[in-house]
């Protein structure tokens, strides 16, 4: 097999033995990555950050994120750690907690981690979590002092894990131009502006005049026939990148608006 993972409550150990490029798009929870060996690059719409062996990664909820994954260059397997902080763990936590709001906090969508002594020790402790059949309560209890001790170092976190809210209502047009290549669902999409479903559809309609499903395959075939025309893309390369679920789909709706194959523009070039 390509990948390999075993869950045991909220902690999930992953390999991958080829490169990988599917993921969840939409962060729903926050979580948190561990890298052991290989490396991990992560495009939030605004930049692209690779993290590699030793680095930890907090992943924001209510984000949007693509995800690559690479084994090492010299061999072996990407091995990961990761740590789900649902809403009804920090929820837990922060009952009877006095908020903590000072220091500034960046609005990425993925945050680097910088661990001191403590921190570093747990994390180092929990490959060794994999060789044993250990319960969803122990693993939640082995969450919940991740969260503790990441708090001790980085205090300015409080407000970004005990942050219960949902996004406020935000530029539409702005927020578009700079995730159109997410392959989400339009009601997440809406979510994230801070929309109904229907007010998304009828301000889309105001600033772009066109539906959003129509509007969303104009720019990704754009950007598509871009990269290949000015960049020599291959198909096989960009069509996840853009937006699309498959290469079928990607080709069948580039020939339907270019009038030839992808394939076909990319062998000219």
């Amino acid at each position: 097999m390509d990948t390999t993972t075993k869950a045991i409550g909220g902690i999930t150990y992953s390999s991958y033995c080829t490169e990988s490029r599917s993921g969840e798009q939409f962060i729903a929870d926050h979580a948190v990555g561990y890298i052991l060996s290989g490396s991990i690059t992560i495009i939030d719409g605004s930049q692209t950050l690779v993290f590699r062996d030793g680095d930890v990664v907090l992943f924001r909820r209510n984000h949007l994120a693509k995800f690559i994954k690479r084994p090492p260059s010299s061999g072996g397997e990407l091995l990961v750690i990761s740590l789900l902080l649902d809403q009804p763990l920090l929820q837990g936590l922060a009952k009877g907690r006095s908020p903590h709001m000072t220091g500034l906090v960046s609005a990425d969508a993925v945050l680097r981690i910088r661990p001191d002594e403590l921190l570093q020790r747990y994390l180092d402790a929990l490959p060794a979590f994999a060789a044993q059949e250990i319960s969803a309560e122990l693993a939640g209890h082995k969450i919940q002092e991740f969260v503790l001790l990441l708090l001790r170092t980085q205090p300015e976190l409080h407000k970004v894990l005990f942050d219960f809210g949902t996004p406020g209502k935000i530029d539409l047009e702005a927020f578009m131009q700079r995730n159109f290549r997410y392959n989400v669902p339009l009601e997440k999409l809406a979510f994230l502006t801070g929309r109904s479903l229907a007010t998304f559809k009828r301000d889309f309609e105001k600033i772009f005049h066109c539906p959003p499903s129509r509007w969303l395959l104009e720019q990704r075939l754009k950007e598509a026939y871009y990269l290949m025309r000015e960049k020599s893309a291959r198909p096989s390369e960009i069509y996840l990148d853009v937006g699309f679920e498959s290469l079928s789909h990607f080709s069948h709706a580039f020939k339907r608006s270019y009038g030839v194959p992808p394939s076909r523009l990319a062998i000219a070039q």
